[in-house]
């Protein structure tokens, strides 16, 4: 074959190599991304439930008859 069809050919295809490559590195970028979103997401959401009222999660502060807001008559 003639070198500058050779050259040529070894162009396109160093050309489509670094396509593909770059094209690999944007999905592994997107997928490192939704990970993230969705862990942070995640963590987001359990903290959020463990602040509800009634929630298992979390630290509990036990509430004394005195101070959920009723007072006892006193005798």
């Amino acid at each position: 074959m003639h070198p500058d069809i050779l050259r040529q050919l070894a162009a396109e295809h160093i050309r489509d190599l670094i396509t593909e490559a770059a094209e690999a590195q944007r999905a592994r970028e997107a997928r490192h991304t939704q990970r993230c979103r969705l862990a942070a997401h995640w963590w987001r959401s359990t903290r959020l439930a463990a602040q509800q009222p009634g929630s298992r999660r979390g630290f509990r502060i036990p509430v004394t008859p005195a101070a959920d807001g009723r007072v006892e008559a006193s005798r």
